[in-house]
């Protein structure tokens, strides 16, 4: 059993956008939210303006990913780490490269029957598109897309790959929170001679106080009495390699980092693939307000120890 320290807190209102920090925040089954619960992560996620074959609005996000037998035909869209979030009076207000604000009417204020087919990752169902959003993000972009609301019919379930659950989840990846280890990312960024920029790897908890690569020895940890599941390390992408200030790639690669710093790449035993990793996925058991500062305990080592080619020595 060891003990970690919330460094920092962070949300990304709209997938795959800039984050908005946070001293405190209510962490759910389904993800973080602020406090008060009208501004919550991942809640917002652009989609193409045109439908599929399939007859759903596929969505976007910083990577390009093409999968036809998973109907995927996402296109890589660094641009979308400028839309910056700010909370005013409670309210979430978005603008792009520091400029063209807009503010979110808020949830609240759905409109039912704009209800839109849409796709994030394997999920397809109803989500609530926010015009004026997506006239924002149009113009911004560029190029005609939605902005739709994980509300009203959305009914999607996290990954159920790793551990049978039943946390819902709104447009992340595959889990409700993504913790990343200070130590892990600083060791990652000196092997580079880069600044450390822990961002790189889009967390929405941070973590201190622990051994390198430690966070992944474990299956469950407890934050104020809840605990927390970890089903499975984080794999990590290009994504890393984009200056999530600019919205474009960078001369800086954390994956190289990675293998600078020693680490191996963990071997999938779902499918035997080897993907680098930083930082682990979480499954909160019950609600809880978490703040920077606030101890994360350690409890149960995994049942089977991730596998590893061979590293690199450090």
């Amino acid at each position: 059993m060891i003990e970690a320290r919330i460094r920092d807190l962070q949300i990304q209102p709209f997938k795959s956008g800039a984050a908005m920090k946070l001293e405190a925040a209510r962490m759910t089954p389904a993800g973080l939210e602020t406090v008060e619960g009208n501004i919550k992560d991942h809640f917002l996620v652009a989609v193409t303006s045109s439908t599929d074959a399939l007859g759903y609005h596929n969505f976007l996000t910083q990577r390009l990913q093409v999968d036809p037998n998973k109907n995927l035909f996402v296109s890589g869209t660094p641009q979308l780490a400028l839309v910056r979030p700010e909370s005013r009076n409670g309210r979430l207000v978005l603008n792009f490269g520091g400029q063209n604000e807009v503010e979110d009417p808020g949830e609240g204020n759905d409109n039912p029957r704009n209800v839109i087919p849409v796709q994030v990752w394997a999920y397809r169902g109803g989500a609530i598109e926010v015009p004026i959003l997506s006239e924002f993000m149009s113009d911004n972009l560029k190029r005609a897309v939605k902005v739709a609301r994980t509300s009203g019919p959305w009914d999607r379930m996290s990954s159920q790959n790793f551990m049978e659950n039943n946390n819902h989840l709104r447009a992340q990846d595959g889990y409700p929170v993504h913790p990343v280890s200070w130590e892990d990312a600083a060791a990652i960024f000196q092997a580079i001679g880069a600044d450390v920029d822990p961002n790189r790897f889009r967390y929405q908890v941070l973590l201190e106080g622990l051994p390198f690569r430690s966070i992944h020895d474990y299956s469950q940890v407890e934050i104020n009495g809840i605990t927390v599941y970890q089903p499975k390390p984080c794999d990590r992408c290009e994504v890393t390699g984009i200056d999530q200030e600019k919205g474009e790639f960078s001369r800086i690669k954390p994956l190289s980092g990675i293998t600078k710093a020693g680490a191996g790449r963990w071997i999938r035993q779902d499918n035997g693939h080897k993907v680098h990793i930083v930082g682990e996925n979480w499954l909160p058991q019950g609600e809880t307000i978490i703040k920077n500062g606030d101890i994360v305990t350690f409890m149960h080592l995994r049942d089977v120890p991730l596998s590893f080619d061979k590293p690199k020595s450090r």
